[in-house]
């Protein structure tokens, strides 16, 4: 739906110079742009419902241990606790609420890389589970630290936001031959 929201984007959006929350701007350059801000606002929304899922069923495949399910269960809450923030960095479109949209940015991506790392550490702890998996897990945590704290700008945000997707797919790759076996 991003992509559907950048062809559309007054005056065309730069891919590597313009955030992604520059497409929830309810003004750009100039122009009203209420239709770009409502998708930009349910399209996170949406994935941070969908994140509730992914967190829950994750939870479920650390249970041979009480520190994997100790681990687990701070991963899960730590990632559900973060699904909001990424619905609140959109509806609190950038230009009206620079305060929240930057705090709900900032502890979505510090809360989701500590989700994250939290599982990593709970894969290398699982005997199922390979470890490349917590490597990935590491290598975008990282990504989303650095981008948050040393390299705020809008080609890293890529970087890191299309990290967290594939880290996401890649995970519930993984997750959906549990459920499968």
């Amino acid at each position: 739906m991003t992509f559907g929201i950048m062809l559309f984007y007054p005056e065309g959006y730069d891919f590597l110079n313009n955030s992604f929350s520059s497409l929830g701007l309810t003004v750009t350059r100039g122009y009203a742009t209420p239709i770009n801000h409502a998708v930009f606002a349910i399209t996170c929304t949406l994935a941070g419902g969908a994140s509730v899922p992914f967190w829950l069923s994750l939870r479920t495949v650390f249970t041979e241990s009480t520190p994997q399910k100790v681990i687990s269960w701070i991963g899960t809450i730590l990632g559900l606790v973060a699904a909001p923030f990424l619905a609140a960095l959109a509806i609190f479109a950038g230009d009206v609420y620079p305060v929240e949209h930057g705090w709900s940015t900032i502890l979505f991506f510090i809360l989701f890389a500590l989700a994250i790392t939290v599982y990593s550490f709970g894969i290398l702890l699982n005997k199922e589970y390979d470890n490349k998996y917590a490597l990935v897990g590491f290598v975008v945590a990282i990504i989303d630290i650095v981008y948050i704290f040393f390299i705020g700008t809008a080609w890293m945000q890529k970087i890191a936001v299309y990290s967290m997707v594939l880290y996401s797919a890649f995970q519930g790759y993984r997750l959906r031959q549990f459920f499968v076996e």
